[in-house]
């Protein structure tokens, strides 16, 4: 590992123990949304505890507080234990039912991490925050937070870039954490399919906590959560990816399928007399099955998956929280609070794409008669045709190597000292905070040098037509990479934030309110990625990358003024003025406004403008005038192979002199990194909702939304390149027409816009005899999403289908959650029937044989649990209760909507808490 890494790893850990002493001696780290409230009731609209008084509290979106039924936002609160109510383990689980809030971006196989996604416009537009403080400056994986240290989280589905800063655009999700806790609790949970192969979870949570504020003047509380979920063998759930299932999805037949990069290997004779040609020497004899099986063109095409994948990966998560506050006297307060987790993630894919290293101009994989494996000597059977001439190769190491399993290593850790507390007419909190986020990945298993297989393969020591003999194997041993690092990275971030509130005058409607805040950070991040390592479909190569550094300074100031103009109109003004040192200034106002004239309805509405600047990672990493890797998957050159359905690997006929593994079903060479000219974008945001509430139990929300950005920072999505003739432009070519990259780095593209309605709707019925029932409705209807690629070009709409940016985002027209909850006359007894739902989506269909939608997608969790033990509360349910497959779907390649659904199946889950 760097130098750079390790020095700062290494400072982490000598401040942890500091920190957590400090932690104990009675400090704590209280944030902006600390003694936040609700201005919505909890999502779950029956309760077993008595009506809390109505209090003046912060929520997050603003810096006043207020009563808790009049906000003008459109913040929607949900206490942890109504999370667990309905299935939820982990804060993936959280996100996940997040249906109104969020687009939730769930890590796949092939994945390190998850983030949130509100509003669908991009992860790092969407504000994570813990305890009313920033993460991050760019997308965040929440599950570094402790469940067990969760009070409730709050989701402001309203831009917020006048409060919390630039990233604020499409929404706010702060977790908040217990304010204090006294006693002890320990939590055993764990989480089993009905079906066997895998994907079992266990876990177990903890906190205990000592002090009462009101009596000693102190508390302090430690909170942990540990989680390991087992991968799912694919062979376990062999319906999901079956060959039927990928036909169904649109997916070729294999004997329909001409075959790339396969084991035995397929060959290809470019040019000469002749044209070109392309086979397989085992075609005849059935090729090698179970790794692949003949196709079209006398080819072998890989089986799909060989039963060798994993649908869920395994996964390892150990978060601590510690929190600590001190009343030094009646107006001041001193608080800490130190966050530390490690998330182990191995995901486990196949080396489908073979030889063809994520290496820019890497050399095509050859076979000449010097290989005693060369058709026609007497081992590989010969081919007609084929004399004594030079080969090219698509060959998968599949057999020999296995797929490929990378081991993905996080580490967070987070600090925070609060000094809180009352100065003549003023409220103030000053917070000191610095946290430090580090990555490593490790190839494991299935990884080789890709120059040293091109070695082994022209003297005749490995076997591209079959599984090696011994002294094959020890060459793999010999040029293996397993165990090496493949890339390693920190940031580090280190802040000061300062806020304070006062009444001023009095108005008609009460007292106008003025709080005003500054904030600075300093922003640092490192990656490195080894000189020996380019990762691909399974091999590494030699290719180096220049370690990269960059950072950034940034200062803020905000004012924001509450007006209550009169008993039933109160108006809000906010502004924010941000200075990053590699940018300059920008300046965003926000207004807002609620309108109750009596108890049963109101209004509210806002309206403000936005400001991101590009992350380090979008303007400095990887910033170079070339190729910086590969496409994700074969395409064919529109030039050079023609001939094929647009943006598909399939049909197409190379050009003459030109070779068709290399143009045609082929990765291509790309720039998609960093560009140090991409400049910020900006947003407009607007909300109007209304609220009904005609009676104590009734509250129904309809809020209009809508988002705009301009100068949209991003990326165009693969397979557009392939479809849209108008970005032939960005095919940097040589002069004899050869593909040197496509210009796909991060840059100002269009715009987005997207408007919909949010709809909330919580009712409890009356009592009766059998106890308390309550229903509660989440969801979002999307009237518009559209983006647009190039300035003043056209809008295009991607609701229920993927638009040109994001092969990955899925925005439905209509999704959902919904609950039912019942409560016993005693309150001993809860249960709660969860239902989260998703629209028809239209498929990527790329390369596909014909047109797919993915069906509607149904779930139901259920649960059951029992208090009535003073010490013992006890929690049963199943998890997709009607045992629903998720969708047969193309987008991924994988044959099932990976992202939307879950593949374990029925499951069954348990908790028991006991406390004490």
């Amino acid at each position: 590992m760097d130098k750079h890494i390790k020095r700062h790893q290494a400072l982490a850990v000598r401040a942890l123990p500091a920190a957590i002493a400090l932690a104990l001696l009675s400090m704590n780290a209280s944030a902006q949304a600390l003694q936040a409230g609700a201005s919505q009731p909890p999502a779950p609209a029956v309760s077993n505890q008595a009506e809390a008084p109505m209090l003046k509290v912060e929520v997050t979106g603003s810096s006043i507080k207020r009563s808790v039924a009049d906000q003008a936002l459109p913040v929607t609160v949900t206490k942890a234990e109504d999370w667990i109510a309905q299935g939820a383990i982990t804060v993936e689980d959280i996100l996940m039912q997040m249906s109104t809030a969020s687009d939730y971006v769930p890590a796949t196989v092939s994945g390190t991490g998850n983030s949130a996604n509100m509003r669908g416009i991009g992860t790092s537009r969407s504000l994570v925050l813990l305890d009313g403080k920033r993460l991050s400056d760019s997308s965040i994986d929440p599950n570094n937070i402790p469940v067990s240290a969760l009070d409730r989280t709050e989701v402001l589905r309203d831009g917020a870039s006048s409060i919390y800063g630039s990233d604020a655009i499409g929404g706010v999700i702060n977790f908040v954490t217990k304010k204090s806790y006294t006693g002890g609790s320990i939590t055993a949970k764990g989480a089993t399919p009905q079906l066997a192969g895998g994907g079992q979870s266990e876990g177990l949570n903890f906190i205990v906590g000592k002090g009462d504020l009101a009596t000693d003047g102190w508390n302090v509380y430690v909170a942990g959560d540990l989680q390991h979920q087992n991968a799912l063998a694919q062979s376990a759930r062999p319906n999901i990816t079956s060959e039927e299932r990928r036909v169904s999805a649109g997916f070729a037949p294999a004997h329909l399928s001409k075959g790339s990069n396969a084991v035995p290997a397929n060959v290809t004779l470019v040019g000469g007399s002749s044209k070109n040609f392309t086979g397989n020497p085992y075609y005849a004899t059935g090729c090698l099955a179970p790794w692949s099986t003949p196709g079209t063109s006398n080819t072998c095409t890989a089986t799909a998956g060989a039963n060798s994948l994993t649908l869920t990966k395994e996964n390892e998560q150990a978060s601590f929280f510690s929190k600590g506050i001190l009343e030094l006297n009646p107006d001041h307060r001193l608080s800490a609070s130190l966050l530390y987790s490690s998330i182990h993630n191995r995901p486990v894919k196949n080396p489908t794409f073979g030889i063809n290293a994520s290496i820019p101009n890497f050399p095509a994989l050859t076979i000449t008669p010097a290989s005693k494996y060369y058709p026609g000597l007497g081992i590989t059977p010969a081919m007609t045709g084929i004399t004594n001439q030079t080969l090219t190769l698509a060959w998968s190491l599949i057999g020999d190597l296995g797929p490929t399993v990378l081991d993905y290593n996080t580490k967070t850790a987070r600090m925070t000292i609060d000094d809180e507390g009352r100065i003549g007419a003023w409220d103030y909190r000053a917070s000191l905070w610095s946290a430090l986020y580090s990555s490593h990945t490790t190839f494991r298993s299935g990884f080789v040098n890709s120059y040293g297989l091109l070695a082994g393969v022209a003297d005749g020591t490995l076997n591209p037509f079959g599984l090696q003999d011994s002294t094959g194997r020890a060459y793999l041993d010999k040029i293996s990479t397993n165990g090496q690092t493949a890339s390693a990275g920190v940031t580090r971030m280190n802040g000061l934030d300062l806020t304070a509130n006062r009444e001023l005058m009095d108005l008609p409607g009460g007292p106008m309110a003025l709080a005003v805040g500054a904030s600075a950070w300093h922003d640092f991040t490192y990656n490195t990625i080894p000189e020996t390592v380019a990762l691909s479909g399974g091999q590494t190569g030699g290719t180096a990358a220049a370690n990269q550094h960059a950072s950034r300074n940034v200062v803020a100031a905000y004012v924001e003024i509450d007006m209550p103009v009169t008993k039933a109109l109160d108006v809000d003004a906010a502004v924010r003025t941000d200075r990053y040192s590699d940018f300059g200034s920008t300046t965003n106002p926000k207004l807002s406004f609620r309108y109750k004239p009596g108890q049963t309805w109101m209004l509210r509405g806002a309206v403000g403008t936005g400001f991101r600047a590009p992350t380090l990672g979008q303007r400095y990493f990887g910033a170079v005038n070339g190729p910086t890797g590969i496409t994700a998957t074969g395409y064919n050159d529109p030039v050079l192979c023609p001939g094929g359905s647009p943006g598909g690997n399939t049909g197409g006929t190379a050009l003459p002199g030109y070779d068709p593994a290399v143009v045609c079903n082929a990765r291509k060479p790309i720039n998609s990194g960093a560009n140090p000219n991409v400049g910020p974008e900006r947003s407009t945001t607007f909300n109007f909702g209304i609220v009904l509430t005609p009676t104590r139990t009734l509250l129904v929300s309809l809020d209009y939304f809508h988002v705009k950005l301009r100068d949209m920072i991003g990326q165009i999505a693969q397979p557009a390149f392939f479809t849209n003739p108008a970005y032939a432009n960005l095919f940097i070519r040589d002069a004899n027409k050869n593909l040197l990259y496509i210009d796909d780095r991060q840059t100002n593209l269009g715009g987005l816009r997207t408007d919909g309605i949010d709809i909330t709707a919580t009712y409890t019925f009356p009592k009766t005899r059998w106890g308390t029932f309550g229903a509660q409705l989440d969801g979002t209807y999307i009237n518009r999403f559209e983006t647009q690629v190039d300035r003043g070009g056209p809008w295009i709409s991607s609701i229920n289908k993927f638009g040109p940016l994001d092969a990955n985002v899925m925005n439905f027209r209509w999704k959902y959650g919904a609950s039912v909850k019942w409560v016993s006359p005693a309150g001993a007894w809860t249960s709660t029937l969860n239902e989260q739902y998703r629209q028809s989506f239209e498929d990527l269909n790329n390369g596909t044989q014909f047109f797919h939608t993915i069906d509607p997608y149904t779930l139901f969790n259920w649960s059951l649990a029992f208090s009535g033990y003073r010490q013992w509360k006890v929690l049963v349910g199943v998890n997709n209760v009607f045992n629903r497959d998720p969708p047969a779907a193309n987008y991924r390649g994988e044959g099932y909507a990976s992202g939307e659904g879950s593949p374990l199946g029925r499951t069954f889950v348990a908790r028991a808490t006991y406390n004490f």
